[in-house]
């Protein structure tokens, strides 16, 4: 799916919301779901073709392989955190929506650890 048709999709539920949105904000919230749901499906398909691609960059590498895994988990914990922070403001609940973004920079930082020990013993066992 290409970018235009996404984004053509996206304005085309916004307005369908907007519209619902005077008669019955609950319908509306639902339509924003719907159209977040078709778009994390969307994204899913795109981080499936990307980690494809990755594989094929770490196999002619042959280097560390764990660098892959935590790249594309803190992919994940962006995308996922941006998602339901996203609902959560559209509902209204910025203040979850604010602890969600909180959490997820956490765990990307938790999750990029073991990089930075990796860069430390490199530098640690650099030999001038």
């Amino acid at each position: 799916m290409n970018i235009i048709n996404i984004c053509l999709i996206a304005i085309i539920g916004v307005i369908t919301s907007v519209i619902i949105k005077g008669h019955k904000q609950e319908f509306s919230i639902l339509v924003i779901l719907a159209l977040s749901l078709l778009f994390l499906g969307w994204m899913l398909e795109v981080f499936g073709e990307m980690q494809q691609q990755f594989r094929v960059i770490t196999e002619e590498l042959e280097q560390n392989k764990s660098f892959y895994k935590i790249l594309f988990k803190i992919m994940g914990i962006t995308y996922i955190c941006e998602f339901s922070s996203g609902i959560c403001k559209d509902a209204g609940y910025s203040s979850i929506s604010s602890q969600i973004e909180i959490i997820g920079k956490m765990l990307v930082l938790l999750s990029g650890i073991p990089i930075l020990v990796s860069v430390i013993e490199t530098i640690k066992n650099y030999k001038i």
